[in-house]
């Protein structure tokens, strides 16, 4: 089985991806290459286009044989969200939406979800613990926190698909 990573030719994904690799894991990377660097990744596998496009993601998991997705593709700027909210809606959320939909349909059986610290916007005691609650204050956390509500729902409606979800500060 292949694990897919979108937004693997990017800052944290290709790290991800060369770790997975040197594990001897099958990896295929999905990447539109806005923000990520097609030498980053060596010789893995690369698609070029965007995590939201279902027909192409689709076709990914199904060529691949794809049972695991690591997903980090992302808009990431918290002025930028501010400045252009539904751009972090759209890319984060909506494609985010269209990708677990796949992955659903395709039987995908683990997912791991990159989120963000931003997710808690301004911890009272300055301090974010995982337990801490999520009010985000921008819409790149509020989108990322969406993201992680649908991929919890998914996944409780569903028997076989498990998912983790990383929040760091980025």
């Amino acid at each position: 089985d292949t694990v897919l990573v979108s937004g693997g030719a990017g800052y944290i994904g290709s790290h991800v991806v060369l770790q997975l690799r040197a594990r001897g894991e099958r990896v295929v990377v999905l990447d539109n290459l806005s923000t990520g660097f097609r030498q980053a990744i060596g010789d893995t596998p690369l698609v070029v286009g965007d995590c939201g496009d279902r027909a192409l993601v689709g076709r990914v998991l199904s060529e691949h044989q794809v049972d695991t997705v690591m997903h980090f593709a992302a808009n990431t700027v918290v002025p930028e969200s501010v400045r252009d909210p539904l751009k972090y809606y759209g890319n984060n959320t909506c494609a985010t939406r269209n990708l677990l939909e796949q992955c659903d349909t395709a039987g995908v059986r683990r997912f791991v979800f990159s989120s963000t610290a931003a997710v808690y916007g301004i911890p009272a005691q300055g301090l974010a613990r995982e337990d801490s609650p999520t009010v985000p204050i921008n819409p790149y956390g509020t989108s990322k926190l969406m993201s992680e509500w649908m991929l919890r729902d998914l996944a409780a409606a569903s028997s076989k698909l498990r998912y983790v979800v990383l929040r760091y500060f980025d």
